[in-house]
């Protein structure tokens, strides 16, 4: 007996014996009142003695029941208290903080597939277009519904969404009214197994009570009643985590059996792909966790940021908001500007460490070297060992073996690999690390509980991802110092992670050297790379290479100057941001030298190729400003150039907004000097300026595209549209529209006056197009001969031809805006990766 029900008893006893004796004497002496508290202090001081009575300890007995009432309110209280906080046991860069499923949660959509069908790679893309995401929830609109089989690859988030539902049921949030009524029942069941392998026939309900804490063992009668009433949501967590194929076996025979006695309740079970596929459930329907997409990527990591620094300064203001929100954003661009970490976002764990590393070490985009080793060791040890599942090798012994394994494969240039050849490349260094595991039994053990290997199809084996083969492989060469090897394959693009993995933690002086003596567009890329991630770098290399990739592009060897400045536009390519979902952009648009670089590489000097408003010196005066002015066909072919050199394929994106000149002045007197567009006037008032009269409402509107009849011009299908927006014109525009002109003439039999000026702007037209100068100012030819044009068929025909001789022009006036840089655009050359 405890003390404190030893003194209860005692302190009953003496009150007992004050209260009888006072009431066998007969209550003389004593008034009312007092006779009153004599019986009921008689009356506590017995229910006091029959309680500690009760509570006293008796051998091989079951603890009392709690009344209905008090023992649902307490196993809820239970499930809430056992499964509000996130498991991040076993990862290295865990914070001293618990966050609260609930602050973190985003919900993983399923879908149904056949078991034999169901991806167990972690990082395996997003399959948005195969039919509609949907919650579990949707699964669960009938009682009792059909028994689900939850399957998914490590870190997935079956055990998180299982725990998700477990609180909402507790707290009587379920989704309908149906299912806030069901009581949650969640068993992790590898704590069970060794009981289920002895007793085959062991009932749900003594599992269950057996993971109840010892306050809780009064309340199995009423969770036994809510079996029978088909009540419950039975949740069993962990199948794959059952290590032994024979437990295994047993486990699954078991829930066949408590399925089929306790039908009217709901069953849930999880498990990776490979560990249900042996033994699957005849009764279950299997659903696939879907990867996250970026929508859900993006949700995570801002919820993520927020529960951390909520939790962290024990307080939610617009500070602590703000600086989440700060963080979250530079770890999402970060990811973005990355894709190689952005694709092992789509796995919540591992979104999970990144999230984790970047708060509390501060290594991405440049540590990833860093990053994946804290990915592997969870994955090989850190999350089992937390869990409390035993391995015969440790974490460093399994990476070891895979290494050899990833470096073997690397130089095979494999991502897939037979069993029988796996096995033949590890046996050596398995023997030197552990000699009595085969090394069938190690594959198949690292493939059933880490995922850091997966089998694609059977007997045939790949890494999780690419990422974690070049990792351990570059691991590997380290160890074994071997530089040079690396050094002899520095054009080869199959190795260039591995070497940039190297370099993170290694002296990169006999790569970078190596690099410049290839002297190739890919080495010298190679060698700006590892020179940013390098762990240390000659500094008299490190001036080389800075010195080739600043001075050479404008180098009079054009093959030179085109091959450091490819490099140069290569490093620009890998720059990237997500403005959306589904789109990837290159973080700046194509300039002017980018675009004059295409041009000197892929066409030669002639100005035949150019753009129409294309000239050297806007080339020389704005290099670095974005080109623009391009038709869709020449945007065409620059993203064809630079998919052909690239292990992407690129496409075009455009933003269109314009900022005018009010004015353009002529340089020299002549029919016109200026042309204003700065003031108000109505319809058919015209612009006399120098002799010539032009209609304004025509100008202005075709110039500008701001009435119905400029848009008309543009759109009615006279040529070529210019990309982006009305306002850039091309070769083509100006071609269709002294053809229009020239027609419109013949057919009315116009003055010859007006043949000579139309001479004079196709003569003037062809030198600019095959001048390699171009000075913009003679267009404004075009424009004075146009203007003549437009006086005569003004005064002779009443406006006649006013539409043809107004495309001229504004041809003219725009081309010549564009080749000055006048117009400020942002119909840009932006570049969409696919």
């Amino acid at each position: 007996m405890s003390a404190v029900q030893t003194l209860l008893a005692g302190v009953a006893a003496v009150v007992l014996v004050i209260a009888a004796t006072a009431v066998l004497a007969g209550g003389e002496g004593l008034d009312a009142m007092d006779k009153i508290s004599s019986v009921g202090a008689f009356a506590l001081a017995t229910v006091a003695a029959v309680t500690a009575w009760r509570q006293r300890p008796r051998p091989h007995m079951p603890a009392p029941t709690l009344l209905p009432s008090r023992a649902r309110r307490a196993y809820l209280k239970w499930i809430i208290a056992r499964n509000r906080d996130m498991d991040f046991r076993g990862l290295n860069t865990q914070s001293p903080h618990y966050l609260s499923v609930e602050s973190v949660f985003v919900d993983v959509s399923l879908m149904p597939r056949p078991i034999h069908l169901a991806s167990g790679d972690p990082v395996a893309k997003s399959d948005d277009g195969l039919m509609e995401r949907r919650q579990i929830w949707s699964f669960l609109t009938e009682w009792p519904p059909r028994t689900l089989a939850i399957v998914g690859p490590p870190g997935a988030g079956k055990t998180t969404l299982l725990k998700h539902l477990a609180l909402l049921l507790a707290s009587g949030r379920g989704p309908t009214r149906l299912l806030r009524k069901r009581i949650p029942v969640l068993l992790v069941i590898r704590d069970q197994s060794s009981a289920i392998a002895e007793d085959p026939e062991l009932p749900l309900i003594e599992a269950v009570a057996a993971a109840l804490p010892p306050e809780l063992r009064g309340a199995r009668p009423w969770l036994e009643r809510q079996f029978s009433r088909g009540a419950s949501l039975v949740m069993i967590d962990g199948l794959d985590e059952v290590a032994d194929p024979g437990q295994r076996r047993a486990i699954s025979a078991w829930l066949e059996r408590q399925i089929s006695v306790h039908h009217a309740n709901g069953f849930l079970l999880t498990s990776r792909p490979y560990g249900y596929q042996s033994n699957p459930l005849n009764s279950a329907d299997v659903l696939q966790v879907r990867p996250f997409t970026d929508d859900q990527i993006e949700r995570f990591v801002r919820l993520w940021y927020t529960a951390t620094e909520i939790r962290q300064a024990g307080r939610r203001d617009d500070v602590v908001t703000s600086d989440a929100k700060g963080k979250a954003d530079d770890l999402l661009q970060r990811l973005r500007d990355n894709p190689q970490l952005y694709d092992l976002g789509v796995n919540p764990l591992l979104l999970t460490m990144i999230a984790q590393v970047h708060n509390y070490r501060g290594v991405l985009p440049g540590g990833r070297a860093g990053l994946y080793r804290e990915i592997c060791h969870g994955f090989l040890g850190g999350r089992r060992a937390a869990k409390g599942l035993s391995s015969e090798l440790t974490s460093d012994q399994q990476e070891s073996v895979l290494r050899c394994l990833a470096l073997a494969m690397m130089q095979g240039s494999k991502r897939d690999i037979e069993a029988g050849d796996a096995a033949r490349l590890i046996h050596e260094q398995l023997a030197r690390v552990a000699p009595g595991v085969s090394p069938e039994e190690f594959l198949a053990a690292t493939e059933q509980q880490s995922g850091l290997i997966v089998q694609r199809e059977n007997g045939v084996y790949a890494f999780a991802h690419l990422t974690f083969q070049e990792f351990l492989a570059a691991v590997r060469l380290r160890e074994q110092s071997q530089h040079g090897y690396l050094a002899a394959r520095t054009d080869n693009p199959w190795w260039r992670e591995v070497t940039l993995l190297y370099c993170a933690n290694a002296d990169a002086g006999p790569i970078v050297e190596a690099c410049l003596r290839e002297d190739t567009v890919r080495s010298l890329l190679l060698a700006s790379d590892c020179a940013e991630v390098a762990r240390e770098l000659d500094p008299r290399l490190r001036q080389q290479l800075d010195w080739v990739l600043s001075n050479e592009t404008h180098s009079g060897d054009l093959r030179r100057a085109g091959l450091i400045g490819q490099v140069i536009l290569a490093r620009k390519l890998r720059r990237v941001r997500h403005p959306r979902p589904g789109l990837v952009l290159v973080s700046e648009p194509i300039t002017n030298a980018e675009f004059d670089l295409y041009l000197r590489v892929s066409k030669g000097d002639s100005p035949a190729y150019w753009p129409a408003h294309w000239t050297r010196a806007l080339v020389l005066r704005r290099p670095d400003d974005p080109v623009v002015g391009l038709t869709v066909k020449e945007k065409k072919a620059f993203c064809s150039w630079v998919s052909s050199s690239s292990e992407w394929t690129y496409g075009v994106d455009s933003f269109d907004a314009w900022t005018w000149p009010e004015s353009i002045e002529f340089p020299e007197e002549g029919a016109v000097t200026k042309i204003d567009f700065s003031f108000d006037a109505t319809d058919r008032e015209s612009v006399s300026s120098g002799g010539s009269i032009i209609a304004k409402e025509s100008y202005l509107d075709a110039v500008c595209g701001v009435s119905h009849q400029g848009l008309r011009h543009w759109n009615g299908g006279w040529g070529e549209r210019p990309a982006g927006a009305a306002g850039f014109v091309s070769a083509a525009d100006m071609a269709n529209a002294i053809r229009s002109v020239r027609v419109k003439l013949r057919l009315m039999r116009l003055l010859d006056n007006g043949f000579v000026c139309l001479d004079n702007i196709e003569d003037v037209w062809a030198g600019w197009q095959s001048s390699p100068d171009r000075d913009p100012d003679d267009l404004l030819v075009i424009v004075e001969s146009a203007c003549e044009l437009a006086e005569s068929v003004w005064h002779s025909h009443h406006g006649l031809m006013a539409d043809e001789v107004t495309r001229v022009l504004d041809c003219a006036i725009m081309l010549h805006w564009q080749a000055s840089g006048l117009i400020r655009s942002t119909a840009q050359l932006w570049l969409r990766r696919s």
